[in-house]
């Protein structure tokens, strides 16, 4: 059998059986954005790690090499997040092109740091081999959560109310610019491009979630909605519907979309890296948890309720009908 044949969730599932030797130490393993751990004290610890490939998650023709720093700390900062948590310490692992010039490797590091430096995160460590073919960079990192508090994607039950932050898209209709090329109004590709290339992971409102009574599921938007939407569903064993008319897009996104004739409902379900949270909250809490966010300063949308599982993944479009959810989002083994 074909790693395509079974794709990215297939083969975690394949390779990650059997894995905790000492279970007393592990609250949450495999399967969620982190690992939450016990340690002494009244904190969890977390762990993520995630690897981007040259090529892959990132082509050095249109991303800079501070680009590529700053959004390989990034997307681990946006694992902690979306467990509810804050980051704390990170090592970094490098595969390099033998010809790669040190200033490039310096200007990777300001990326590093400048994320690092914005989140109070200490890089303290790593490792550096060759790698002929292409760049590759991986971080293994650190958070910590108050114990009980961190938020799994396995809590979401059926009436619970489906949001977003942010918008969604964005990441996606940078991505299509970067692809395609074009020429088009510059407040257009500085919100998308920077969407895409240097993303902001939402730390500030996971950590006020996970404060917060009646959240019951977290995941953070990497592979699409599409994708957190059924990791959520099946770690929680319930179904969703998602109500089109409320999922937010940017207004770059929406003009973008009519300049080109692109589908935002693509971008939005299958684009992924737009690193928000999704979070499923109890309707009893909704108007205290609305109210927090709104306090914060956090843009957040409701964009649709959990269902029972035998209802499955249902998509209520704009003009009322309602059809089975045909967006997977992004498999790394089978797009």
């Amino acid at each position: 059998m074909r790693i395509s044949q079974v794709g990215e969730f297939g083969l975690i599932n394949l390779l990650n059986k059997a894995m905790i030797n000492s279970p007393t130490g592990v609250v949450a393993g495999i399967g969620d954005d982190a690992a939450v751990l016990k340690v002494s004290g009244d904190q969890w610890q977390l762990f993520t790690t995630d690897m981007l490939v040259e090529g892959i998650h990132f082509r050095l023709d249109w991303a800079s090499y501070f680009d590529v720093g700053w959004k390989a700390l990034a997307v681990n900062i946006s694992d902690i997040a979306a467990m509810g948590g804050k980051p704390t310490h990170g090592v970094i692992s490098l595969g390099i092109p033998a010809e790669t010039r040190v200033e490039d490797m310096e200007e990777l590091y300001l990326g590093l740091r400048a994320v690092a430096r914005r989140f109070g995160v200490n890089l303290v460590g790593g490792d550096t081999v060759k790698c002929p073919e292409r760049l590759v960079i991986n971080v293994a990192l650190l958070g910590e959560v108050a114990a009980g508090k961190a938020i799994l994607r396995s809590g979401a039950r059926p009436g619970d109310i489906i949001y977003t932050t942010g918008t969604l898209g964005t990441a996606a209709a940078g991505l299509h610019i970067l692809l395609n090329g074009g020429n088009y109004p510059d407040p257009i590709k500085e919100t998308v491009l920077r969407a895409h290339l240097r993303p902001e992971p939402r730390v500030q409102a996971g950590t006020l979630l996970s404060s917060l009574p009646g959240v019951t599921a977290l995941d953070d938007n990497s592979d699409g909605l599409a994708a957190e939407l059924r990791e959520i569903g099946r770690a929680s064993g319930v179904g969703c519907l998602i109500w089109e008319k409320a999922l937010p897009v940017a207004a770059e996104v929406q003009q973008l979309a009519a300049l080109t004739g692109a589908d935002i409902l693509d971008w939005v379900m299958n684009g992924g890296e737009d690193f928000e949270l999704v979070f499923t909250v109890q309707p009893a809490y909704r108007k205290q948890v609305e109210a927090a966010l709104t306090k914060a300063a956090v843009d957040f949308a409701a964009i649709g309720v959990i269902t029972s599982a035998r209802e499955g993944l249902i998509m209520e479009r704009v003009n009322g009908t309602r059809e089975a959810m045909g967006q997977t989002g992004y498999n790394h083994f089978t797009d």
